[in-house]
């Protein structure tokens, strides 16, 4: 009895994560803070995407090696239901190297009816529930990428009708299909 006591305590405290460090603050003012494991700037909060553009070369370089597929551009262009699109990222995350610059690519052609908002969070992705856009109640994040889809509905509130998790969910989707396939099955609910 008293092993299976030990053995079960042994897992629980497995089972708990690790302490994330905290973020180096900006050795100056105007400087971004740095990423306490890889010494690199950090984006938090609100961003545009220019700023991601800017941030980290790797998100630039990927979006510009990028070549969507004409009719997916069609595709996103054609939406005409207003929607906010939420991409929740950490700079410092391989799954966001790897997938936002999906979506940067397809906002390099915007959409008037989405309004694409970047949030940046540190590696124990916290957010300010303030940073997130007018309307769109705050969710809970517990992985990064993530990109979150609310629809506008009468009287200007924001309702979540989707979300799209670290990875696209179809084996070989590109991120910006998951999207705009997203978006799609929004815009006919």
């Amino acid at each position: 009895m008293t092993a299976a006591l030990l053995a079960l305590a042994t897992l629980g405290a497995a089972a708990q994560k690790a302490p994330v460090s905290p973020p180096i603050p900006p050795a100056a003012p105007g400087e971004l803070p740095c990423d306490a494991k890889d010494k690199q700037p950090l984006l938090l909060g609100r961003a545009t995407r220019e700023a991601v553009l800017s941030h980290r070369a790797v998100f630039r370089e990927r979006t510009v090696a990028l070549k969507l597929a004409p009719d997916l551009k069609a595709r996103w262009a054609a939406i005409r239901r207003p929607f906010t699109l939420v991409a929740v990222f950490g700079s410092w995350c391989g799954d966001s190297h790897e997938h936002l610059p999906q979506l940067l690519a397809l906002e390099a052609d915007p959409n008037p009816f989405i309004d694409v908002q970047y949030l940046g969070v540190y590696r124990d992705k916290a957010l300010n529930p303030a940073a997130w856009p007018q309307g769109c109640p705050p969710q809970p994040v517990t992985r990064v990428p993530t990109f979150y889809l609310f629809a506008l509905q009468p009287g200007g509130v924001q309702k979540l009708v989707g979300t799209v998790v670290e990875h696209p969910p179809k084996e070989g989707q590109s991120m910006a299909e998951a999207l705009v396939e997203l978006t799609e099955r929004a815009s006919r609910s």
